[in-house]
């Protein structure tokens, strides 16, 4: 059993790879720049997590968790 359901999650994973807008490894640029950039406002406790799904629009979706906000000063 443990074999099946390890052929369908590779199947599954592998059908989500071949529908995405995006492959993996523009998937993990991004997710690198989007961590630059919030790292600048934000001390972030984890590396941004991107996901982006195809359809009628293009949908990306950005979680991020942060211990705080940097200081600023005076804006």
């Amino acid at each position: 059993m443990q074999k099946l359901t390890d052929n369908a999650r590779r199947a599954r994973a592998m059908l989500a790879r071949e529908n995405a807008p995006l492959p993996p490894a523009c998937e993990q640029v991004l997710a690198a720049d989007l961590a630059r950039v919030l790292g600048a406002y934000f001390e972030l406790s984890a590396p941004p997590q991107v996901q982006v799904e195809g359809g009628e629009c293009i949908r990306v979706t950005v979680r991020a968790q942060a211990l705080r906000a940097k200081p600023f000063g005076v804006l």
